[in-house]
């Protein structure tokens, strides 16, 4: 049965008395353990922020956060698209070892139990943990953000909602409570945050992990305050850069008052934040330096911002230049719990100053009849595209557009020997 959910109702879903915690007797309101607040953004371009460049779009909020945290600059994603990139940032692990290396249909398995989250994990170690937005890591039970270790989910399943209406591109019902559709009124943005609030509101006494993935800046770009903009299939892709910019200063203002929470309820200093894409996108956005977008291995398909606030490492206005990767967080975030990260995972500890400079980071995406994989390693990267390889130094020429492996063949041959060892690695 459908539930229309009043502000009331939604905040009774997310109250202690409705929420089932375990381990709580284990913890006290006293407890060292961090909280931890993951914000995901989706299919912007890297330079549509104010901390990584722009002028256009106003983002005073998340100027803030970089103010008072990390700015990484070489941080990458896993993968040029949703789901894959996803996966690898719940798990720990590349998408080619769990199998997620496309975007999930319903025929499709989705992410099980088979590769433990984050979530499951610090679950078990007595955080409370929910997941408000995007899902699109599977339809059935056994995908479900329920089944993968979040006690609450309150978003949606498919790659992007109506921002009004909440109906997928299939103009079915997209909202859900845990199992259950859902109607709820309102801008999506606003009641997702509106939801992860109002968890956070009522999880000040125990450690909490909360996942906040919006569907800005997907198609549709429907601009906040006019609620009657519902659109057909037809008209999802049919947006100006103005739609963008206001979507997006729209979440900013947003996460504002995520930030703002946190701050009401005294548990800034003893949690973590942490803004950052899945991917790029395309069309609209902004790429700055880099080339290409969605859908690709070249920089503009894959770097992606990354800002860290954490009070307790009393680091701020700080950039950190160091190669990262987005399952790097799920090994960070664990660590910093105090939750052993267990093996297979593939990153590294964010929080430590002991990370090798010398690591290479790997990449292999095959989409339309298109193979490309590529490897980074210091300032080097080797990309091949379509069986074409070319080697970039990405700090002189971060738009990828000089190959130099004719002038550094041995550079080139043993990134090329690099990426194919991997590789096997990830088939056995």
């Amino acid at each position: 049965m459908h539930k229309l959910l009043t502000g009331f109702l939604l905040f009774l879903f997310f109250s202690p008395a409705l929420y089932a915690q375990k381990n709580n007797n284990a913890l006290n309101a006293k407890t060292q353990k961090p909280n931890i607040v993951l914000i995901v953004a989706d299919y912007m371009g890297y330079a549509d922020i104010q901390p990584f460049g722009t002028t256009e779009i106003k983002t005073p909020s998340l100027n803030l956060l970089a103010s008072e945290g990390i700015k990484y600059t070489n941080f990458y994603a896993p993968a040029p698209v949703c789901s894959p990139s996803r996966g690898a940032l719940l798990t720990g692990m590349y998408p080619v070892k769990t199998g997620l290396v496309h975007n999930i249909s319903k025929r499709d398995t989705g992410l099980t139990s088979k590769f433990p989250t984050i979530a499951l994990k610090l679950k078990n170690a007595g955080y409370a943990t929910a997941l408000i937005g995007k899902w699109h890591l599977g339809f059935t039970d056994a995908s479900s953000p329920n089944a993968n270790g979040f006690e609450t989910f309150f978003g949606f399943k498919d790659w992007s909602i109506d921002y009004y209406s909440h109906r997928n591109i299939s103009n079915t019902e997209g909202l859900y409570y845990n199992a259950n559709p859902v109607t709820v009124n309102g801008y999506s943005t606003d009641i997702f945050t509106d939801s992860a609030t109002s968890f956070i509101n009522n999880h000040q006494k125990n450690p909490f992990f909360l996942c906040l993935f919006y569907n800005a800046a997907l198609p549709p770009l429907q601009r906040p305050g006019n609620p009657n903009d519902i659109r057909n299939a037809s008209d999802w892709d049919k947006s100006t850069r103005q739609d963008y910019v206001e979507v997006v200063e729209r979440m900013d203002h947003e996460i504002g008052k995520v930030l703002e929470e946190l701050d009401k309820d005294k548990l800034t200093k003893n949690t973590i934040v942490i803004f950052t894409y899945d991917h790029q996108g395309m069309d609209v956005v902004n790429h700055g330096k880099f080339s290409n977008g969605f859908a690709t291995l070249w920089e503009g398909g894959i770097r992606v911002p990354l800002i860290i606030r954490y009070p307790q490492l009393k680091k701020k206005n700080v950039t950190d230049k160091r190669l990262s990767i987005n399952m790097d967080l799920t090994y960070t975030l664990l660590t910093a719990a105090g939750v052993a990260p267990g093996k297979g995972l593939d990153g590294i500890n964010l929080f430590s100053k002991n990370i090798d400079i010398g690591r290479s980071l790997f990449w292999e995406w095959k989409y339309d009849g298109k193979v490309q994989s590529a490897v980074r390693k210091g300032k080097w990267k080797y990309i091949i595209d379509n069986g074409t390889g070319s080697l970039f130094n990405l700090k002189k020429d971060p738009g990828e557009h000089k190959n130099l492996g004719y002038k550094y063949p041995q550079i080139k041959d043993s990134l090329e020997m690099e990426l194919q060892q991997w590789e096997r690695e990830m088939k056995n």
